[in-house]
């Protein structure tokens, strides 16, 4: 590890600071590659770098996949094909050339004299403009025909040529192309061209005019294909079975293996390299699956992801957070083996020399050696004296250090805090403080928290200053506090405010020792002599407030005055994480040091709270304090359940289909409309108007049955205490615990429906009656329902099956899977388009790309809820935009608690449809809202009445809709007429109760019918010439028995309009032509209101944007008006108007405007657009229940429209704006979508990006240019002032310092390391403290354990080597280890070790020992068993000595048997 981590802080040898698109030229392509591919395996081989089977690199030699970066391969191709990225444009330049001539086409002849181009007069395809036998012909390149090849298709464009199939062309028409064996089949008016019949046709074109399309001549033609590097194609997956790894190969790799050897046509090969042509499966398998990033996957969006902007660290970690409320708020608890596993860069000074040196002799025990960067080379020490000043050494992370923690997703400005490390004897877990959950949106079920090392001392101090906790005391989205009470504490604070809480003296002397101020005196003093003296909350809440603090809160009657509480109701709202509560007013006054009370106030209110035995148990789910009132509540609850079903019922009877039932309008008859609870309860499933009007009368009422827990519950029932207090529970759960589920309805639709009431018995009921129905065939054809029931009972009680699976439905049902991918896509585009907006040090907000400015000023408004003098401005370089983006964005993760409904509006989805308003839909529908003006509202009801006049007059109403019956009849021809009439008559029969309700007169019908005949010109489909429309009154049943015309005057009849056709006598009418022509046309017919109007909806806005009311409410109605596409949406708004000439007086038109910004922008100009975008987004955001400050919503919308038009937030409306800034970023455009084809796009074009943005800057290894490393200029004066020369910073860190014994004491705990990479542990936890010496040391740091491990793997190492051959890496390390212990290891080692090996000993010639080799050139040898005693007796004297008597004895004993053998 520490190899690998050298490496990846080597400096570079160079700052990128652009980058070049360009297409791989033949000459480019072999240069880059290392080895020519002839066969498949080799596409996979060792030669293209790691992995491979091998595990070693065959160019490289390298077996380090961070060392070995790949190499590439080329496969030649047998035959040049067409370069797969230039298909297109060549087809383009042979349409504008003559095949023959190579003349350019121009297609007037004002242009070939401007260009000075003669066609030629005896070319045969140029002469006549392409008319007579030689028709012209078109180019076209073609990837998708039937055998799914690749390949520049030539046709006949003709249309005489191709009615007659070819017989008209001359035999010599198809000439002009070479012959090619590798041609396609041909056809009579149609060639596939081969990519040398293509080549042929380029030859004799002017190169100058061939660049205008392709770059270079040579991009023309393609020779080779380059393989990319193994690490790009291959990945290793363990494999389990072989106790090794596998590899995975890709679909390129796959690709790359069939071009080689190729046996095919040049098309065919052509096809498998074409990059716009995507597999048909795959696009099934995206559909299938839903892929959230659909088709950018395939493009390498993922690859983009993962490889280019991921960054790999080794000073990380990732592991479980837990509570722990000791620590305080800005500390984190860090095991201890994941401290010792963590490296912390620091330069060697005098200062810490002493500390660092400790340090060492633990990298020595543990190591063997210690890697250091001494003047920008890595170097190994092997004594701890060879410590330089200057050098730059890693410890072990320790006490005190800056962490910087988040946990992902980081989805706003305080997902990231920097937190002092506090090493604890733990395992497997990272602690933070309770309190400090709520920046990271996070809790302790499991979640996960990162953790990241700095290693510059610039990066500490970034840290330490910008997202240290106590730098953000202030929440950059709403303004207020960061921190406050929560979970036990809040409700702890809220209990101690009730009246009658005391305490004894012994209670608060326990309690003082947690708070920071003295004892105050008691409250109530009965006796003097008994000491039996009392505290109130109140007073031990004081204790926890400054002295010098004043707060106030009106509404909670909270008076704060020189630290003390005055006064205080019942109420938590002053204590809750809301607008104005103390803890706000204590940052606002005391900034860094209100964490302290914080910390301190959370103390000693845990611990009152466990004081007073405060728990939670199942009786208080009973809720009464016994079985009498329990009885009470039930029956109130059923008592409630029936008015709540009541007024559902009441609710979906005044909706539209029953208002006739209603007033009493319907007329009797044998089939009267019956109104009972089943039907409505069936009708209210199929309908999502009803099941919401349903839903919202329940709530209503169910509110009130809610109410009964606060009524029957016990006084110190925990659940309702943590409800009031704020900090857990919510009233609805509890109620559906202890007293009903209540309505359950589901959010979307399903396929069954439920009954009434919730039983076995009533379900399998209901499946008979619809088997019944199913078999009589009168059961309604319905396909989804909405399923909604009311469960009665309780899970205290518990669930019958029914209810049971019904409440487990509309909880599934009601889930966010379908859209929980939207809050994510909404960050990623925001911080695309936000990421690169920065304060500028002259106040305004520019983009870093050209310099755009965004807004002139960044400050934030005076109306925020932060004291004015501690508002805090932005900063010069400050990254505004993306903190804009985050705190928007965040917005759409908290509305994922509230679910898409058919039921009621999203409010998720309708902060996504305000933030992608820019995206124009071509031929979409388009809405507008119309506002009433403030004189409707004078007259009584005028509002409701003026809404419905709009409606009546805007909404279309086609003829069909009021037509019952149309019919045919055979009339026979009047013949004392003198026109001739078609015996083929409509008869449309009208609807009798429709004309009553919409008040339609039957002339008017007629009218309306009689203009549209009229404008039958614009309908060239109907072709008659003469109509004659009349009305009548006839009886369909009689009309239909009878089979002819005998309509009379009755006054049960029902109105019916005649349409009769004048015949040519010439061309007599059929009955196909009226049934198939006319009647269609004149049921298309808009009879009342406008064409273009498609639907007109009542709604009703809550928050009034004028002066307009409802009865005093805060709301008003307005309309929404749906204008239908006619293919030019821009003037929709103009027609809209025209047509609302006799009804102007309603309307307000100044705040009445189109839905689509774009068009409303277009009607009222970009000031009127912006205003209405910022309303719209503060109120889109208000629905999801958080409050954003003014500045983030105005940047946002600047942001989105800086080019002077609001912008889709896609791919397309950013390369808009970097248009308008005259900016190429085609790298960024490539991580946002379709990299692919972006990349492909830019080269091209030979784009040239200079990476101006913070993604580019971060992605190529730069700092961006804005924050820290924001660029500045200084000024000064050049008189008088000398540039210093250089200082050597390793001179300057030897030199003297003012306090140079200062001793810095660095403490740590139990740092037991028993499966991480340390194999020491200390034994009674360690302390960095300076003047230990090495014995110390090693009893602290060393177990026999460990030597005798180390015992064991000396031995293994000596006995598997043969004599004079290297140790390995690992075992090198080992023995280095060991040598450590040995009583002359400085001398043993001498300048420094460069090999071990085995060898002989020099005395004992049939021993063998460890022989060192030194860096020049020099053997030492030395005995690992000297070196193991040596441990011994520091670590443990009496086993030291147990080893030398075992080693001793087995030593005489090979004596013994050597001597036996001599003799």
């Amino acid at each position: 590890m520490d190899d690998e981590f050298f490496y990846g802080n080597k400096a570079p040898s160079g700052v990128i600071r652009a980058i070049k698109f360009d297409v791989l030229t033949e000459n480019d392509i072999e240069k880059v590659s290392v080895l020519e591919i002839n066969a498949a395996g080799q596409v996979t081989g060792s030669t293209l770098g790691l992995p491979n089977t091998s595990d070693e690199c065959a160019t490289c030699g390298s077996k380090n996949k961070k060392i070995c970066e790949g190499h590439f391969g080329v496969i030649k191709f047998p035959f040049p094909i067409l370069h797969p990225y230039f298909m297109s444009e060549i087809a383009q330049i042979l349409n504008k050339i003559c095949p023959v001539c190579k003349s350019i086409r121009h297609k007037s002849k004002g242009a070939q004299l401007i260009f000075g181009i003669k066609r030629s007069i005896n070319c045969k395809y140029c002469s006549g403009n392409g008319v007579g036998r030689y028709p012209a012909m078109k180019f076209k390149f073609s990837s998708n025909d039937l055998y799914r090849r690749t390949a520049i298709i030539v046709e006949v464009n003709d249309k005489a040529s191709k009615k007659s199939l070819g017989r008209s062309l001359p035999a010599d028409y198809w000439d002009f192309l070479p012959y090619d064996a590798q041609q396609e089949e041909n056809y009579v008016n149609r060639r596939v061209l081969s990519p040398g019949q293509v080549t042929s046709l380029l030859n004799d074109v002017d190169p100058n005019f061939i660049e205008k399309y392709v770059p270079r001549n040579n991009l023309i033609t393609l020779n080779c294909f380059p393989v990319t590097p193994n690490c790009h194609r291959v990945t290793e997956v363990p494999y389990a079975i072989s106790n090794g790894n596998r590899l995975s190969f890709d679909d390129r790799t796959r690709s790359c293996k069939k071009l080689v050897d190729f046996r095919g046509t040049a098309n065919e090969l052509s096809s498998r390299l074409n990059p716009d042509k995507t597999p048909i499966s795959i696009f099934a398998d995206i559909q299938k699956k839903k892929v959230a990033e659909n088709a950018c996957n395939s493009s390498g969006l993922r690859w983009i992801k993962d490889v280019i902007l991921g960054k790999r660290n080794d000073s990380t970690f990732r592991t479980v957070v837990v509570g722990d409320p000791s620590l305080e708020l800005s500390e984190i608890g860090i095991p201890c083996h994941i401290a010792e596993s963590l490296q912390v860069s620091e330069y060697v000074n005098r200062q810490n020399l002493e500390k660092l040196l400790y340090c060492c002799e633990l990298r020595l025990l543990e190591k063997g050696q210690i890697n250091v960067c001494r003047k920008g080379s890595s170097i190994h020490l092997f004594k701890k004296e060879d410590l330089q000043i200057g050098d730059q050494f890693y410890r072990p992370l320790c006490d005190g250090d800056k962490v910087l923690i988040n946990r992902p997703p980081s989805i706003h400005q305080h997902s990231m805090i920097a937190l002092t490390v506090r090493v604890l004897p733990i395992s497997s877990v990272v602690c933070i403080n309770p309190l400090c959950c709520s920046p990271l949106r996070g809790d302790f079920d499991g979640d996960c928290l990162h953790g990241y090392i700095p290693q510059s001392v610039s990066a500490r101090v970034e840290l330490s200053e910008l997202v240290a906790l106590d730098k953000q005391l202030f929440n950059g989205q709403s303004g207020r506090n960061l921190l406050s009470l929560s979970e036990d504490s809040l409700t702890a604070a809220y209990l101690l405010m009730e009246d009658g809480v005391l305490l004894d003296v012994y209670q608060m002397q326990q309690l003082q020792m947690l708070c920071n101020k003295g004892l105050a005196p008691p409250a109530i003093v009965k006796s003097p002599s008994s000491n039996s003296s009392f505290w109130s909350g109140k007073q031990l809440f004081s204790m926890l407030l400054p002295s010098d603090f004043d707060y106030s809160f009106p509404s909670d009657g909270v008076v704060v005055s020189d630290g003390e509480l005055v006064s205080s109701f019942e109420a938590s709202g002053w204590l809750r994480d809301s607008d104005c509560n103390v803890f706000q007013g204590l940052v606002e006054h005391f900034q860094g040091k209100s964490l302290n009370f914080l910390f301190a106030a959370q103390n000693v209110l845990c611990e009152w709270l466990s004081m007073t035995g405060f728990s939670v148990s199942l009786s208080d789910l009973y809720l009464s304090s016994d079985s009498y009132a329990r009885k009470n509540m039930i029956e109130e609850i059923c008592y409630g359940l029936q008015d709540a079903e009541k007024a559902c019922n009441f609710k979906q009877l005044l909706l539209d289909c029953y208002c006739d039932f209603l007033s009493g309008n319907h007329e009797e008859s044998e089939n009267s409309m019956t109104v009972d609870a089943d039907s409505l309860n069936y009708e209210r499933q199929i309908s999502a108007a009803l099941s919401q009007a349903s839903v919202d009368a329940f709530r209503h009422v169910f509110r009130n049955i809610q109410s009964l827990a606060d009524k029957y519950a016990c006084t110190d029932n925990t659940f309702l205490a943590m409800n009031k207090a704020g900090s857990k529970s919510s009233l609805v759960r509890l109620a559906q615990h202890s007293m009903c589920l209540g309505m359950q309805n589901s959010l979307v639709r399903l396929s069954y429906r439920l009954p009434r009431h919730l039983s076995c018995a009533a379900w399998n009921s209901q499946k008979g009656l619809d088997s019944i129905q199913i078999y009589s065939g009168t059961l309604e054809s319905v396909q989804s329902y909405i399923p909604c029931a009311v469960v009665k009972s309780s899970f205290l009680t518990g669930l019958n099956p029914l209810e049971c699976f019904v409440h487990s439905v509309t909880i599934r049902a009601s889930g966010f899977s379908e859209n929980a991918d939207v809050p994510g896509t909404l960050t990623r585009r925001l911080m695309f388009f936000m990421r690169d907006l920065f304060a500028a040090y002259d106040g305004t907000v520019r983009n870093l790309y050209g310099n755009q400015l965004i807004q002139f000023s960044y400050d934030i408004d005076e109306n925020t809820s932060c004291d004015k003098s501690f508002k805090e401005y932005a900063i010069g370089g400050e990254p505004v935009g993306a903190l804009s983006a985050s705190a928007v964005s965040e917005a759409g993760y908290s509305a994922l608690d509230q679910p898409v409904s058919l039921l009621e509006a999203s409010p998720l989805l309708n902060l996504k449809n305000v933030l992608e308003c820019g995206s124009r839909k071509k031929n979409g529908d388009q809405s507008v809202s119309l506002f009433f003006s403030e004189k409707v509202g004078k007259q009584r009801h005028g509002f409701e009445y003026a809404a419905l006049e709009v409606k009546n007059y805007l909404e279309r109403l086609l003829f069909s809709k009021i037509v019952s019956t149309v019919m045919i009849i055979f009339t026979p021809p009047d013949s004392s007429s003198l026109e001739k009439y078609s015996p083929w008559v409509c008869h449309f029969h009208l609807d009798k109760e429709i004309l009553m309700r919409r008040k339609l007169k039957v002339h008017s019908i007629i009218d309306y019918l009689y203009q549209r005949y009229y404008s039958q010109s614009t309908e060239p489909k109907v072709g008659f010439t003469k109509l004659k429309i009349s009305s009548k009154k006839c009886s369909v049943d009689s009309t239909a028995k009878e089979g002819e015309d005998i309509c009379i005057d009755k006054e049960d009849s029902d109105d019916c309009i005649t349409v009769t056709i004048v015949e040519n006598s010439e061309n007599p009418i059929q009955l196909n032509s009226v049934r198939d022509l006319m009647i269609p046309f004149f049921l298309g017919t808009t009879i009342k209101g406008f064409m273009d109007i498609k639907k007109v909806d009542i709604l009703w806005n809550n928050q009034s944007k004028g002066t307009n009311s409802y009865n005093g409410s805060s709301g008003e109605l307005y309309l929404r008006v749906t204008v239908a596409s006619s293919g030019n949406t821009g003037r929709f708004w103009g027609v809209l108007v025209n047509h609302c000439h006799k009804i102007m007086q309603i309307i307000d038109w100044p705040r009445s405007h189109p839905d689509n910004i774009n068009y409303l922008s277009s009607a009222y100009g970009i000031d009127v657009a912006w205003q209405y975008y910022y309303k719209s987004l503060a109120s889109a955001i208000s629905d999801t229940g958080k409050s954003i400050l003014p500045k983030h919503l105005r940047l946002l919308a600047n942001s989105m429209s800086a080019s002077g038009e609001f912008v889709g937030l896609n791919a397309k409306g950013m390369a808009q704006q970097r248009q308008h800034a005259s900016v190429s970023s085609p790298f960024v455009q490539a991580c946002f979508s379709n990299p692919g084809r972006s990349f492909i796009k830019a080269a091209k074009s030979e784009l040239t990006d200079n990476l101006q943005g913070s993604l580019d800057a971060l992605a190529w290894g730069n700092c961006p240019s804005m924050g820290t490393s924001g660029l500045f200029d200084i000024i000064y004066s050049e008189k008088g002032h000398e540039v210093d020369k250089a200082v050597d910073v390793y001179k300057l860190l030897e030199a003297s310092f003012d306090k140079p014994n200062n001793k810095i004491g660095f403490h740590a705990h139990n740092n037991s390391s028993g499966k991480c990479g340390s194999e020491f542990r200390h034994k009674n936890g360690y302390a960095f403290k300076e003047g230990k010496q090495w014995k110390n040391i090693l009893r602290n740091f060393v177990t026999v354990n460990d030597i005798q491990k180390l015992t064991t793997a000396s031995r293994c190492i000596l006995n598997k080597y043969e004599i004079d051959e290297l140790l390995s890496e690992f075992d090198r390390s080992t023995i280095l280890r060991v040598l450590n212990f040995h009583p002359r290891r400085s001398e043993k080692l001498g300048i420094g070790p460069q090999d071990i090996k085995v060898g002989w000993h020099p005395k004992f010639k049939d021993s063998r020992c460890f022989h060192i080799v030194r860096t020049d050139g020099t053997v030492e040898d030395f005995s690992y068993r000297k070196c193991i005693l040596r441990a011994l007796e520091v670590v443990d004297p009496k086993m030291s000595k147990i080893q030398k008597k075992k080693w001793s004895a087995r030593d005489d004993a090979q004596v013994q048997c050597v001597t036996k053998d001599i003799e």
